[in-house]
């Protein structure tokens, strides 16, 4: 009898602490879990910087296309009328381009188009040259030397004016200026060849061409 009761006491105690046992492993793993610390990088973004050129004061790029009209389609540089082997030595005038992007730019000057291309009799007999601000190496200021509009302007890749002349342009310059390390001030030169004044046959003809002017973000 006494040993019935016994073991009935050892089945009792036995049951009372698996119980507590498996509360505790219960309250202890939901305890673990309620044990939480987080971080959070919010508001990531990603933004490019603009890409964008002046020609001139009031004269902007086209992003993207080479103009045909509108932005971008800049007026001309050199504009002769009536001109005669007695009276026409040289027309000179000037181009301010200014990196007024953010992004630092490499810039080129080409013509080779269909609109660029010189077109006309009166091209044969006609030179153009083109040089820039700088007078010390890598950029002593010619960037096409004198050659008839019926010869080869190779693309010509163009320096900034810094101080030291690079051929990648800060960002950040203003429209109309043509000095510094954001810009550059291009001269531009048309004149009569050695044949203009025996060829008779230039009377009454003309020359059209394009200056192209390229940017490309470095």
């Amino acid at each position: 009898m006494g040993t019935g009761r016994k073991r009935r006491r050892s089945v009792r105690i036995a049951l009372v602490l698996g119980a507590v046992v498996a509360s505790t492993a219960v309250i202890g793993w939901g305890g673990l879990a309620a044990w939480s610390a987080y971080t959070e990088n919010a508001g990531n973004s990603a933004a490019a910087g603009t890409l964008a050129h002046a020609n001139g004061s009031s004269c902007v790029s086209s992003l993207g296309v080479v103009p045909t009209s509108g932005t971008g389609f800049c007026l001309a540089t050199i504009t002769i009328a009536g001109v005669d082997p007695a009276n026409w030595t040289s027309t000179v005038n000037t181009i301010k381009i200014a990196n007024t992007g953010s992004l630092k730019s490499t810039f080129t000057l080409s013509m080779g188009t269909v609109l660029q291309a010189p077109t006309g009799t009166l091209c044969a007999d006609v030179t153009l040259g083109v040089t820039d601000l700088n007078t010390v190496a890598p950029d002593t200021g010619t960037v096409w030397a004198p050659t008839a509009l019926t010869g080869t302007f190779t693309a010509a890749n163009l320096y900034s004016n810094a101080a030291g002349p690079v051929l990648s342009w800060t960002g950040g310059g203003t429209a109309g200026t043509g000095t510094g390390a954001t810009a550059n001030t291009f001269t531009v030169t048309a004149a009569p060849g050695t044949n203009f004044a025996l060829h008779s046959a230039d009377a009454g003809t003309s020359c059209t061409f394009g200056l192209l002017f390229s940017q490309t973000a470095a």
